[in-house]
């Protein structure tokens, strides 16, 4: 039988156990599933607002990033709402964009700032993304992974996704696991921190490279140039160090790229063609049906989450025998469906987090942590990104779990 007294102990337990169970299983429920990483970060959000209710602390409210996150979804809820093609569907999706600066902020403010928490989260993570590196590198080997997915072509692989994704998805979280750095006392060392960064991005990228995706493939080389630069500046003796193993990193890429021909012209030598021929290839026609859809409802957008109507009753891509998804870019897909005004709103948030992430540690001259979160944004926020939209899918979790960790990495060198 169940008495109150029962309940309330099952409650208290619940309190107390929450936030010792909650940083193993998060990164779990944000990388392996669209629905647990939405109930999560929904969740969080509201466990957030509540706590700050309770307490009357609403500081963070006043930061301009998450001001700019406020307009913008103001912006979404009324003007774009009344001038959409689809506006029940714009102001239903509308209504749920705040649950990612919420839980950015929840992050920042809250949860990252117990160090228990930050540690067991990224000891959890590189778990994670260890799984799916060697679930990857399986597969690539065997031709299935652990779960029987199979190869989604000779070129391109799963892992324990059901899409061609783990590149991608493994870009959103890689540098983050990089905190390691920041919170235990093993990598105080520079040498060993040096260590560990080189060996992370080796490993990194030479996944990627398997996995056939090249714009995560390009974007996980560009990362590892500014790290590098990032402990140069920041280490100075170890300048023999860092020459050596950037030339190690690169020597091995190109080592890749010889004993594995096909996966080089897919992952690196048809991004050539596809520059050369771009106004002809698949990309540059995607980009021309987004700048139609964009330049029919320039100022004002055709309404949040309503791209791939709107793009598919143009017909352009049909025409060429394709059908719309999104741009394969962040920019034009935001100016399509909220218009330039929309868009300026949205560039204005992504500006304020560089600037309250960033500045803080260029002022103190932390450059290689500057340097982290820099990437951590910037293959985030970078215009030309691939295979998923980061605007409504588990994606974008990923994105905002690395918005949290680059606004909370000032207030950890103070802890």
């Amino acid at each position: 039988m169940i008495t109150a007294k029962t309940r309330w102990f099952s409650t208290q337990n619940f309190r107390l156990n929450a936030p010792l169970v909650l940083p193993w299983l998060l990164p779990i429920l944000l990388l392996l599933s669209r629905t647990t990483a939405d109930v999560s970060v929904l969740l969080i959000g509201l466990a957030f607002l509540v706590k700050s209710w309770r307490q009357q602390h609403w500081a963070w409210v006043q930061q301009p990033w998450f001001i700019a996150s406020l307009l913008f979804w103001g912006y979404l809820l009324s003007i774009n709402t009344l001038t959409s093609s689809a506006p029940v569907e714009t102001f239903t999706h509308a209504v749920f964009f705040i649950r990612w600066p919420l839980f950015a902020a929840a992050l920042a403010y809250w949860l990252l700032l117990t160090p228990q928490f930050k540690r067991h989260f990224i000891i959890a993570l590189l778990a994670v993304s260890v799984f799916i590196m060697a679930d990857t590198w399986w597969q690539y080997f065997v031709g299935q992974d652990v779960f029987g997915h199979l190869k989604a072509s000779a070129t391109r692989l799963t892992g324990p996704f059901t899409k061609p994704i783990p590149g991608i998805m493994l870009l959103r979280v890689i540098f983050i696991t990089l905190f390691a750095g920041l919170l235990f006392k093993a990598f105080n060392q520079p040498a060993r921190l040096a260590v560990m960064v080189v060996t992370t991005l080796i490993i990194g990228l030479l996944t990627l490279f398997i996995t056939g995706e090249r714009m995560a493939l390009i974007l996980m080389t560009c990362g590892a140039v500014v790290l590098m630069i990032g402990l140069w500046l920041q280490y100075g003796a170890l300048k023999k160090i860092l020459s050596i193993s950037f030339l190690l990193l690169v020597s091995l890429l190109l080592t890749a790229t010889l004993l594995t021909p096909e996966m080089a012209h897919r992952s690196v030598l048809s991004i050539w063609q596809k520059l050369a021929n771009f106004a002809s290839s698949d990309y540059g026609q995607v980009f021309s049906a987004a700048w139609s859809a964009w330049k029919a409802h320039f100022w004002l957008g055709s309404g949040f989450h309503t791209y791939t109507e709107v793009c598919n009753s143009m017909g352009e891509l049909a025409r060429a025998g394709m059908q719309c998804s999104h741009p394969h870019n962040l920019y034009l897909h935001i100016g399509a469906e909220t218009g330039l005004i929309g868009l300026l709103l949205f560039c204005s948030m992504v500006l304020s987090i560089y600037h309250a992430a960033l500045a803080p540690l260029i002022k103190a001259k932390y450059w290689f942590i500057a340097a982290l979160c820099l990437v951590i944004l910037s293959v985030s926020f970078w215009p030309l990104i691939g295979g998923i939209s980061i605007l409504n899918n588990m994606v974008a979790a990923l994105v905002w779990l690395g918005v949290g960790w680059v606004l909370a990495a000032p207030l950890m060198l103070k802890q």
